[in-house]
This record gives C-alpha cells, sequence and structure tokens, in this order.
C-alpha cells in the first residue's frame, strides 16, 4: 500500500473549492492536468464533515474515469481518507451490488450506464450532488431531442439534486446553443 500524500491546494484550487462550496450549481473549466478531481473530492469532504452534504454525491465520466481516476485520486491524497468512492461497472448484477455499498460517499458511472441508474433507481433517487466530469458529454442536453442520457438526466435534476457541478478542460462550443447545454 502507498502512502498518502499531503494536499496543498494550488491556489487556483483554494478558488476552485471555495466557488464549488458557495455555488450550488457551478461550472468548473480549468484545463487538463489542473486537479480539478482532487479539488472537487476537496469540496465533497469539507461539505460532508461540515454536515452541510448529507447525501451521497454521484460522478458522471467517461468510463476509464469513472473505473480509476476518481477512486484513485481519493486514495492517493491523505486528507480525504473519509471519501470512499464506489464505481458503478460492469453488467446490471455488478452495478446493482456496487450500489448497495452503503460506506460509500461518492459513486461513479459512465455516462453510458445513466440511462439505466436513473431507471434502476427510479423515484428513490439517492443523490444530493451530481458531479458531470467531462461534461462536454452533455452539450446537447438542453436542446430538443438531447437523447435519451439527456432525457433520463431531467427526470432527476432538478427534482432530486441540489447541487450540480460540471468539470471539463475542453467546454468546446460549437457555438453559444452548445455551450448552454453544458451550463
Amino acid at each position: 500500500m502507498t502512502s498518502s500524500k499531503i494536499f496543498i491546494p494550488r491556489p487556483y484550487q483554494d478558488l476552485i473549492i471555495n466557488h464549488e462550496i458557495d455555488t450550488l450549481r457551478c461550472n468548473i473549466w480549468a484545463g487538463m492536468g489542473m486537479g480539478k478531481t482532487v479539488a472537487t473530492l476537496t469540496t465533497l469532504e469539507d461539505l460532508f464533515m461540515a454536515g452541510a452534504e448529507t447525501q451521497p454525491a454521484l460522478v458522471l465520466a467517461p468510463l476509464r474515469v469513472a473505473a480509476s481516476t476518481w477512486p484513485d485520486e481519493a486514495v492517493k491524497w491523505g486528507h480525504l481518507r473519509n471519501i470512499e468512492v464506489q464505481p458503478i461497472l460492469g453488467n446490471a448484477k455488478a452495478r446493482a451490488a456496487a450500489l448497495a455499498n452503503s460506506n460509500a460517499s461518492v459513486f461513479t458511472i459512465n455516462y453510458d450506464n445513466l440511462v439505466w441508474l436513473v431507471e434502476e433507481l427510479g423515484g428513490r433517487w439517492p443523490f444530493g450532488t451530481v458531479i458531470s466530469d467531462e461534461s462536454t458529454r452533455l452539450k446537447s442536453f438542453r436542446l430538443r431531442g438531447g437523447g435519451k442520457r439527456a432525457a433520463a438526466l431531467g427526470k432527476v435534476a432538478h427534482k432530486h439534486v441540489r447541487r450540480w457541478m460540471n468539470l471539463t478542460g475542453t467546454p468546446a462550443p460549437n457555438g453559444l446553443v452548445d455551450l448552454w447545454g453544458q451550463a
């Protein structure tokens, strides 16, 4: 087992953390490798420890990021010792078993399984915070006919989710309409 690192936030990471704490629905558009994941996990740790958030968080991310980046970052940094990240991956049986982990405070899932998750949970949606990592995947979210993922997300986004964070290093809009879907 490797030892945990001490996290000393860079000034811009302090800005990210404070913005995420202060703003219930926000966008973090910072370059790749600038520490958005550790900053966001730090935000969650602070909110959980202060009692400001009591429901688990859900991270929507590309498969590799959901499977390894978020869990690895939580283990890597010593100040995140109270955060357990549970990926919701694999076949339907494995995903359902992962959802049953009552110790996890953060769950990760890839975008392709989002429709399954919304249908599986229905009105029992437990996540008070949703984090869209690589939020460019949602750029058609607000457009008419934005797709199955957008429709599924729309069922829970405003009714059950109190805090929403979009993260990306590359907002990459083709115009204001694409940017609107990410905001």
